[in-house]
């Protein structure tokens, strides 16, 4: 049975020739083909990226201009280009002009930029956990022990000051829910061995690469499964401004908020117009939808050194 389109009312999915499987808060996911394994488990799957915009578990009502688009080929340029090259196994089957091979019907049964949003992937076994890699402390897990709750993933070797640097990444894993509560890292490490080891190693060879340019990974998260092999393989998107926080390296102050470069400004944004408030979705002004998108673009090119223009004129047309 097709899935149901959760959200509709605001990004309605637009492949009407494609069985829709699952829509999640930025992505919706579709049936592909292909012929050797049409009909079992490890059929492929098409994920198109929107321009949906989530915060806090809520779905708003604004949507952020080329954020679709930047989700995309950011997480190709991860996967591809650093993960890939260094031996580690992702999900990505095809991207770029090549999905049409894996979808029925020709190419202009289709939207013109389809392939700057969208890629086609192995279906894997998932893990029910959210992978975290933290190498400074702030966002939720410092939100929380500032209240001076208690840290559900053990003492820190000294006070919690936010930006403070741990001395090695801190895993901080999640369960894949509506809420998003904490798991007990050593439970996770024994569970998922090869995931969290992978996603240690992807998180350094991310913050290695992103240091060259400039900008520190603060904290990553992730997800992964087995794919037919039964090999730990990284899933979903990668390494971009929904999934990680961004900020300037060498203007890092233990102490002091830095000037975010991702998601995190939607966030405070949305902290801020509820207040103590109930947390409903949001239109945001059209200043922070424009200073979003900028964002997103901005980093986007620091990171793979070029604009996304070029990015998908050389690699995805």
């Amino acid at each position: 049975m097709p899935a149901i389109a959760k959200y509709a009312k605001y990004d309605k999915p637009e492949l009407k020739n494609l069985p829709l499987i699952h829509q999640g808060k930025t992505r919706d996911t579709f049936e592909a083909r292909w012929p050797e394994y049409n009909g079992s488990f490890w059929s492929p799957r098409l994920i198109v990226a929107t321009n949906r915009l989530s915060t806090h578990n809520v779905v708003h009502k604004s949507t952020i201009p080329y954020k679709d688009e930047v989700l995309t080929a950011l997480t190709i340029f991860w996967l591809v280009d650093v993960l890939g090259r260094a031996g580690i196994h992702h999900h990505l089957v095809a991207f770029g002009k090549n999905i049409y091979e894996y979808l029925p019907g020709k190419t202009r049964d289709y939207p013109a930029n389809l392939h700057y949003r969208a890629i086609v992937v192995k279906t894997l076994d998932m893990c029910l956990v959210e992978f975290i890699q933290r190498k400074y402390l702030a966002g939720s897990l410092w939100r929380l022990l500032r209240d001076g709750k208690k840290n559900p993933y053990g003492k820190l070797a000294r006070k919690p000051v936010l930006m403070m640097q741990f001395r090695s990444p801190l895993s901080t894993p999640t369960d894949k829910s509506e809420t998003d509560d904490p798991q007990r890292a050593s439970m996770v490490r024994a569970k998922y061995p090869q995931g969290v080891a992978i996603f240690r190693e992807a998180y350094r060879l991310m913050r290695q690469h992103t240091n060259r340019v400039g900008i520190e990974v603060v904290d990553c998260k992730g997800e992964g499964g087995k794919d037919e092999l039964g090999r730990f393989v990284i899933a979903d998107e990668f390494g971009t401004p929904d999934c990680s926080r961004f900020c300037e390296k060498d203007k890092i102050v233990i102490g002091q908020e830095p000037a975010w470069l991702d998601k995190e400004l939607a966030r405070q944004e949305a902290e801020r117009v509820w207040g103590n408030g109930p947390r409903v979705p949001l239109t945001f002004s059209p200043a922070v939808i424009a200073h979003l998108s900028t964002t997103y673009l901005d980093i986007f090119e620091r990171i793979v050194g070029v604009p996304l223009v070029r990015f998908q004129r050389e690699r995805l047309d």
